[in-house]
């Protein structure tokens, strides 16, 4: 079973498209269609990647991709999907090729543990929420309460990829907030 930290979440599952089993992504800003260009799409049903089969994607809008998975057969099969989160995989083409100079995506850090400076753990990032021109991390500690950090590149003091750990540096306040 894959982990979500081995993956990256580039979009989401908005509406089923006709009857033959096509769905539409939207993909948030920093994705587009050639992030698409692999083999499995994996969706977050009932809190575990499940992998997809794609076969075929095309563009819509901007933002919008048309799919076809292999599993979806029909406009049935498509609701049990609708507002589940996409994955990719994070080894892609690019990776393989030797690119480094990736840019920085906060979806990486989807499933990193986090601490603050003076607070120690606070939880785990479980998902990124895109709400127009201010980004957040959602942060959900042991007992399932819920924090929501801005994504600000001042509020990251440190990212430790080994050990998959963000440390944040907060104003103090935030990481009280109820």
């Amino acid at each position: 079973m894959i982990e979500k930290h081995n993956c990256r979440q580039v979009g989401v599952v908005v509406k089923s498209h006709g009857i033959a089993g096509e769905i539409v992504i939207r993909l948030f800003d920093e994705f587009s269609i050639d992030d698409l260009d692999t083999q499995f799409l994996f969706l977050d049903l009932d809190g575990g990647l499940v992998p997809f089969y794609l076969e075929e994607a095309r563009q819509k809008k901007q933002a919008d991709v048309l799919v076809t998975l292999e599993q979806l057969k029909s406009d049935k099969d498509t609701v049990k999907v609708i507002d589940a989160p996409v994955y990719v995989a994070k080894e892609t083409k690019a990776d393989e090729e030797g690119e480094a100079d990736q840019p920085f995506s906060a979806y990486q850090l989807v499933g990193y543990q986090c601490q603050a400076v003076g607070h120690g753990y606070i939880g785990e990032i479980t998902a990124i929420k895109e709400i127009a021109k201010n980004p957040l991390f959602e942060i959900t500690d042991d007992e399932d309460n819920e924090l929501l950090i801005p994504i600000v590149e001042h509020f990251i003091a440190g990212i430790d990829d080994e050990q998959q750990l963000v440390i944040f540096d907060l104003p103090e306040g935030l990481v009280d907030l109820d």
